[in-house]
């Protein structure tokens, strides 16, 4: 798996929660990785944001034992609601 592109979601003092789109080859939507910056260089894993046929939507799976605050969930419900819009206009366009 290799990352695409870095999107900062939250950003304060020197922790930052980043959101990495990766390679989903042969599927026609897309994967994601949440992660928080630490000292390895790869990032804490908490959680991934994928389509799920069942909501229709992009949805985000938290990581067990993940605890977040109202601005970091605030940076994921911006990133949803923005990559489902992009979602449904390119259906829009098939």
């Amino acid at each position: 798996m290799s990352f695409i592109k870095d999107v900062v979601i939250y950003k304060k003092g020197e922790t930052k929660v980043y959101i990495n789109q990766c390679h989903n080859k042969g599927k026609k939507t897309n994967f994601y990785t949440v992660r928080k910056n630490d000292k390895t260089g790869l990032g804490h894993l908490l959680g991934f944001i994928y389509y799920s046929g069942a909501w229709w939507q992009y949805i985000f799976e938290p990581s067990n034992t993940t605890i977040w605050s109202s601005s970091c969930l605030l940076g994921i419900t911006k990133f949803l609601d923005e990559t489902n819009k992009k979602q449904r206009e390119r259906w829009k366009l098939n």
